[in-house]
């Protein structure tokens, strides 16, 4: 039985993750997160099937010991935004040097260990149409972005065993807490699910041969394509305007870039099996009653947002 490491493994794709490795039911699951009332609430219902440490993987010790004993590494632990657009200094911290201190430890004492890592599509800017091959370019405000490629760098040069896949905004129909607020407005974008990536992530342990030593964009394909100014109509008519909304969207530049992907990971993973239209209706049944003066704030925007189409 082989067995699996998840780092971070109690966010949003890795919650999706462990349920789609359990049901496959021929891995070891090992999740290790930072202990919070959340991450200990959102692993509770697996406590019995899963190995789960609440430990930092910035302790090299206990890294190691992880390490040498697992076939595969899904490596999801770092900082998102808004935090990750904000501070430089702590991107470059956890999500860079904490990535590569992860390889080297790899690199020198599991060589044989699988690494699988998300990396980001904002990589490709503003350009409409992209595939994995496309020219990159990165603002230089966009820490999140910089440090995810740094990252990508370190991994192709240093092991034997890796797949990166470059994901869009990732959405999750029971949650709207990690939602990106800073796209830009009214624009054709093609977002991916959490439960699609975790499916393809599943996947690519049967096709490791195939997927080797490459980068691919894990998008969610043509049911997963949406006006900008639809999803977000959807999301505060579900929602309302919360603080993060604010911060991201009037605060920060709006610099989140999302694409129409052209990429060949569907016709050998064959995960795209859902619609953005499941994730609307899981918005639209999340605790209605407890947003009504946040839905009330977003009046005049989805009042303009409907116009507007």
């Amino acid at each position: 039985m082989k067995k699996c490491l998840i780092t971070g493994g109690a966010g949003t794709i890795g919650i999706p993750l462990i349920e789609k490795l359990l049901e496959v039911g021929k891995y070891e699951i090992t999740v290790i997160d930072l202990k919070s009332p959340k991450a200990t609430r959102r692993l509770q219902p697996f406590k019995d099937r899963i190995n789960i440490i609440y430990g930092d993987i910035a302790c090299e010790e206990l890294m190691l010991s992880l390490i040498k004993e697992h076939d595969v590494i899904f490596h999801l632990a770092g900082v998102l935004p808004p935090n990750a657009l904000i501070s430089e200094s702590l991107i470059k911290e956890v999500d860079y040097k904490g990535t590569a201190k992860l390889v080297d430890l790899i690199k020198r004492d599991n060589a044989k260990c699988y690494f699988v890592y998300p990396s980001v599509t904002t990589l490709y800017h503003k350009v409409k149409e992209v595939n994995v091959s496309s020219n990159l370019k990165v603002d230089s405000n966009d820490y999140y972005s910089k440090y995810k490629l740094e990252a990508e760098k370190y991994i192709e040069n240093n092991l034997k065993n890796y797949t990166i896949y470059r994901l869009p905004m990732v959405i999750d129909k029971n949650s709207f807490e990690h939602v990106m607020y800073n796209i830009n407005e009214n624009q054709k974008i093609e977002l991916v699910s959490n439960t699609l990536v975790a499916k393809a992530f599943v996947k690519s342990l049967t096709h490791k041969k195939v997927l080797n030593k490459k980068k691919y964009i894990l998008s969610g394909g043509k049911n997963f394509l949406v006006n900008s100014d639809e999803f977000l109509r959807n999301i505060l008519e579900s929602y309302g305007i919360s603080g993060r909304y604010f911060l991201m969207h009037y605060l920060l530049p709006q610099n989140y870039y999302s694409h129409i992907y052209k990429t060949t990971l569907n016709d050998i993973l064959d995960y795209q099996d859902e619609k953005i239209e499941d994730i609307f209706a899981g918005y639209k049944s999340l605790k209605k009653s407890r947003r009504c003066i946040q839905r009330l704030l977003a009046y005049n925007k989805i009042k303009k947002l409907k116009e507007r189409r």
